[in-house]
């Protein structure tokens, strides 16, 4: 369970350019819930998942994960509580490595470091079984430095890397969004496979009403730094493009479409 109390930050505090990018926010974040965050740009969803992960700073509140109160710690002692996916395919892994080396990094993450990290049979056979789960072939291209990858191929190894150690949160920052629209479907279909296989509690920050429409429990609606609405349940399950542009109208929340 991830808390999140009473959480603010101010961008230029005390100048004209002051912008309060998050204001006295308060989430309760259940094991298993599976949230996509929508709202328009400066509405305070990226600052919300950077709060999370520790790479910004709270002016005020507090995060506590399990009930251990993490607010104080940096981005990388929270680490083993958190796995992430950047909206950029090339952000958190090594280009140059092959797919089996960033694979090993990452089920390597938490571990107690010695001078190698040659694999094992054991471990490779693992590693192969691993990502032919996502269909795509990779298991037999282990080999190949994973920046010669698509962006697709390169985002779905990203996904599964994340969810190794099984985190306490699973944080998608836009992660289809630099992709084209036949890779990003693919990547959301494997998104919601590996977050039902793995049992993972995700948070999702995403511009696309028909993403968060379709996918997760529960939908947070983001406006000027605060929770404009929290959609879960039975109106979740039922929730429409049409009508999620309803709710943003009723806020008076201007959208482009």
């Amino acid at each position: 369970m991830i808390a999140i109390e009473n959480a603010s930050k101010i961008f230029a505090k005390g100048t004209p350019n002051e912008v309060h990018a998050l204001k006295n926010v308060s989430l309760r974040i259940e094991k298993g819930d599976f949230i996509t965050v929508i709202g328009t740009n400066g509405s305070g969803k990226s600052t919300l998942l950077n709060a999370i992960a520790g790479t910004l700073a709270l002016d005020s509140g507090r995060i506590k994960i399990n009930n251990l109160d993490v607010t104080k710690l940096p981005d990388f002692k929270r680490a083993k509580y958190i796995g992430r996916v950047f909206q950029n395919p090339f952000s958190g892994t090594a280009p140059t490595m092959t797919v089996a080396e960033n694979l090993q990094l990452a089920y390597l993450r938490g571990e107690r470091k010695t001078l190698t990290i040659a694999m094992t049979s054991a471990q490779k056979k693992f590693l192969r079984e691993r990502v032919a789960e996502l269909r795509m072939g990779l298991e037999n291209r282990m080999d190949t430095p994973i920046g010669l990858l698509s962006g697709g191929q390169r985002q779905a190894l990203t996904l599964l890397m994340a969810a190794f150690k099984k985190p306490e949160i699973l944080l998608l920052d836009e992660h289809t969004a630099a992709l084209d629209p036949i890779s990003a479907e693919l990547v959301l279909a494997i998104t919601q496979e590996i977050v039902s296989k793995y049992q993972l509690t995700a948070l999702m920050v995403t511009h696309s009403m028909s993403y968060a429409t379709r996918f997760g429990n529960r939908l947070i609606m983001m406006n000027l730094g605060e929770i404009a609405c929290d959609i879960q349940g039975e109106e979740k399950r039922n929730l429409t493009e049409q009508s999620l542009l309803k709710r943003f109208e009723e806020r008076h929340i201007h959208v482009v479409i």
